[in-house]
């Protein structure tokens, strides 16, 4: 199979994150990313531009077209709400295979109110509530958003009246207690549901399910999942949203036709939502295979730096360095082989009591890594190491040392701790 040019839009939010974890190692693709503003998706989509329309603007999809003939996109995954509905009102003329929906169900999908009347018969839609409730708490939520954000619990008439003159379209309905769910789920290229896999969203921010773990596929959840996918009959990745009303029976919150962020947790045990879904909208078959043991996903933030070094060669420090308390130092380990597929040379400089090369064997560490190593054991400053200091950079975890090379040579120097901002996570 000829690798296929995939473009995610935008590529920097938190879905085309996981995306880009998805397929970054993928031989059957070659991973593109754009974004209409300055986001992190510069920071590690290897092939990545920023492009001026957005995706309200008149020329977006001109601009779209003009992204996908200059590189020879096969398939554009869209990484937000919004952008899916967009796509998929203008699929056809899009010039290439666009991982959507048909529009109907976009729009279905897209409002939450729209999604209940279409599910009404359904014993899994919470009764809604029209006009002022007779009785408080209710649920209240945006019918156009994405995850939790806005949700909120109506303790009083004075709030609910509140939210109807906001401005901002509703779902009120029955107040839900119970514990959140979500159900990734899988289907084939036509829309017949593979694999459901159910979490609980156990800890949640800005909306976001920061800490899920699996749960057990029950009954009710898998009736649930058969229903919605006999009558929406989406493609690949699609997942959808339950919580647990007072009785503990599963009431519906969303259904959205694109990957999580989170399904990263489903990935992991070996269902490659993106790359299922790739397949998926380009017709080819496939099978889905899983696993089941103990596992939780919990994110944060990940720092990513752009520094504006030029150097050639590292002068790199031993003990408590690339060694610390009989452990190799594996960020400094990819950092090696970063510099090693870039032709940076390594420089081991160590006043090590015992021989180098020994020890970094013993630690399965190839002293052939090393375009030299320095063992220094008459007590001179290792700045007279340093032959090249216009395009070298030195680490080491000694203030003294560090303090000497940069007084001596103006090289730049780096504690352990900052050697993060070395490390290039583009792919």
């Amino acid at each position: 199979m000829t690798a296929l040019n995939v473009l995610v839009f935008p590529c920097g939010s938190e879905i085309g994150l996981e995306i880009h974890s998805a397929l970054k190692y993928s031989k059957a693709v070659r991973l593109f990313g754009a974004s209409s503003v300055d986001d992190h998706g510069a920071y590690v989509y290897a092939r990545y531009t920023q492009i001026d329309a957005h995706v309200r603007s008149p020329d977006f999809i001109e601009t779209l077209n003009a992204l996908i003939d200059s590189w020879q996109i096969d398939v554009v995954l869209p990484a937000h709400d919004s952008v899916v509905l967009a796509l998929a009102l203008a699929a056809e003329r899009i010039a290439a295979t666009v991982a959507v929906p048909d529009a109907e169900t976009a729009k279905l999908c897209r409002n939450k109110n729209v999604t209940y009347r279409a599910f009404a018969e359904e014993d899994f839609v919470p009764a809604t509530v029209e006009g002022l409730a007779a009785h408080y708490p209710i649920f209240a939520k945006p019918a156009v958003g994405q995850g939790s954000q806005g949700a909120e619990r109506i303790d009083s008439q004075a709030r609910h009246v509140q939210l109807l003159g906001a401005g901002t379209e509703y779902v009120f309905s029955e107040y839900l207690p119970g514990k959140e769910y979500t159900v990734d789920c899988i289907s084939d290229g036509s829309g017949g549901l593979l694999h459901a896999s159910p979490r609980v969203r156990a800890r949640v921010k800005a909306g976001i399910s920061v800490s899920t773990k699996p749960v057990p596929l029950d009954e009710e959840m898998s009736s649930i999942a058969e229903r919605i996918a006999k009558r929406l009959r989406l493609k690949g990745a699609w997942f959808f949203q339950l919580k647990r009303n007072g009785e503990g029976r599963y009431k519906l919150l969303e259904v959205a036709p694109r990957i999580a962020g989170s399904m990263g947790l489903s990935r992991n045990l070996g269902i490659n939502y993106p790359l299922l879904t790739v397949l998926a909208y380009r017709n080819l078959p496939f099978s889905v295979q899983t696993q089941q043991y103990p596992i939780q996903l919990d994110r944060a933030l990940k720092n990513c730096y752009r520094v504006g070094l030029k150097y050639d060669t590292v002068y790199l420090d031993l003990d408590d360095t690339l060694i610390i308390d009989g452990q190799v130092n594996v960020m400094l380990v990819a950092l090696l082989y970063q510099w090693l597929g870039r032709q940076v040379s390594v420089v081991l400089v160590t006043r090590h009591n015992r021989c180098p090369r020994a020890t970094l064997e013993a630690n399965k560490l190839s002293p052939a890594i090393f375009s030299r190593i320095v063992h220094i054991a008459d007590g001179s400053p290792k700045s007279t190491v340093i032959d090249r200091p216009e395009s070298a950079i030195f680490i080491d975890d000694s203030f003294r040392e560090r303090m000497d090379v940069s007084r001596k040579t103006g090289v730049p120097v780096f504690d352990v701790d900052a050697v993060e901002q070395l490390m290039d996570w583009r792919l």
